[in-house]
């Protein structure tokens, strides 16, 4: 048979993955992609270890009906740092309550071991998905 090319991703593909997968519905898809140390500050402004994150999403109050990226506002790599803003649609239910969020994402990425991981993370307040969605120019 026909030998076919290896394609290799850029850096900017394998980034835009790793946030595809940290919007999964499914919590675990992204869960690979988080530094050990990852810590991810929540609206309130608390701040969220992995492990804590994934008791969280483990908890029978937590149940994701749908998940996904929507846009991705700004990324700049710079060597082994990367940044990216980035705006997902989610609709889920925590301790009864139903939400369907629209909200912006600010994580900071870094190449650990031959691959790009979470290391930090920011999630916005969610807004109502009939609300004029945030502009990024």
């Amino acid at each position: 048979g026909a030998l076919h090319p290896v394609v290799f991703e850029t850096v900017q593909q394998q980034i835009e993955g790793v946030i595809r997968d940290m919007c999964h519905k499914d919590h675990t898809v992204g869960l690979k992609h988080m530094h050990e140390d990852c810590v991810f500050v929540r609206p309130t402004g608390n701040p969220l270890s992995k492990e804590g994150w994934v008791q969280m999403m483990n908890n029978d109050a937590v149940t994701v009906e749908s998940s996904e990226l929507m846009t991705i506002n700004k990324l700049r790599i710079t060597g082994y740092m990367a940044y990216v803003c980035y705006t997902s649609k989610s609709k889920f239910t925590y301790k009864g309550t139903e939400n369907d969020d629209v909200s912006v994402f600010t994580s900071v990425l870094e190449k650990s071991d031959g691959r790009w991981q979470v290391i930090h993370g920011q999630r916005s307040t969610g807004r109502s998905p009939e609300a004029e969605p945030p502009a990024f120019s």
